[in-house]
């Protein structure tokens, strides 16, 4: 989990501080406390009807408090959303691992977003008020596209790894393939959560997931390596 930003002058220009706070490792009582309150409140009503005050107030501490945590109520949703999609990128890297050749990635990747859509369900609230907010902060905008970062990378390596190996052949430039897919895979997650047409089971939305990856990476699925 990442710190929250020093306030040091000293701090390099390239990593300014920002007007929100990354949360404390997990454990810290009173920010499960308000990530939790966040999350209920979240379930209940529109993020832009929810308060600082009935965040704090449901979380049991004061608006000092909840100010000593996070700048805005931004800052909190960035919070929650960087915890889900942690959880999300730990089930993710299982199908980008680059150091065995998966004899079935399609499989993997079936399975994995079987797992992501059911913990996307379980916390629809959070992802769906963090994708609708971007558009009027610009710092959650960013928050959002970073996070999206960490699923690019290790996509992009297994991508050329596959090339390097020969089952995969050349094509578009990996790292745009990638952002492509993730983006793609993001955004048909999205719309599952809002119950938008086509409505489909959840097993067949991540089987098309996974089968979109596969022909995008190997065209019609894996070669034999040479």
């Amino acid at each position: 989990m990442v710190q929250r930003p020093e306030t040091s002058a000293r701090k390099p220009p390239q990593a300014a501080v920002r007007s929100w706070n990354r949360p404390a490792p997990r454990g810290d009582v009173r920010l499960e406390a308000l990530l939790s309150a966040a999350e209920a409140l979240l379930a209940e009503k529109p993020f832009t009807e929810v308060s600082v005050g009935e965040v704090a107030a449901r979380a049991g501490i004061s608006r000092p408090t909840f100010y000593f945590y996070f700048g805005t109520k931004y800052s909190l949703l960035a919070a929650l959303l960087e915890r889900v999609m942690h959880d999300k990128l730990e089930i993710a890297l299982r199908g980008f691992g680059t150091t065995e050749t998966d004899p079935d990635p399609q499989r993997t990747f079936e399975q994995n977003y079987s797992e992501i859509l059911a913990l996307w369900r379980e916390h629809s609230a959070v992802v769906v008020a963090a994708s609708d907010a971007m558009a009027s902060d610009a710092e959650l905008r960013e928050v959002y596209t970073e996070l999206l970062g960490l699923f690019i990378e290790p996509a992009t390596a297994w991508i050329e790894q596959e090339r390097a190996t020969g089952r995969a052949p050349g094509g578009t430039d990996a790292a745009t393939l990638a952002t492509t897919l993730v983006w793609m895979s993001e955004r048909n997650l999205y719309a599952a959560l809002l119950g938008m047409e086509p409505r489909v089971s959840d097993g067949q939305r991540a089987a098309a997931l996974a089968e979109v990856w596969i022909r995008g990476v190997f065209g019609t699925g894996p070669r034999s390596a040479a």
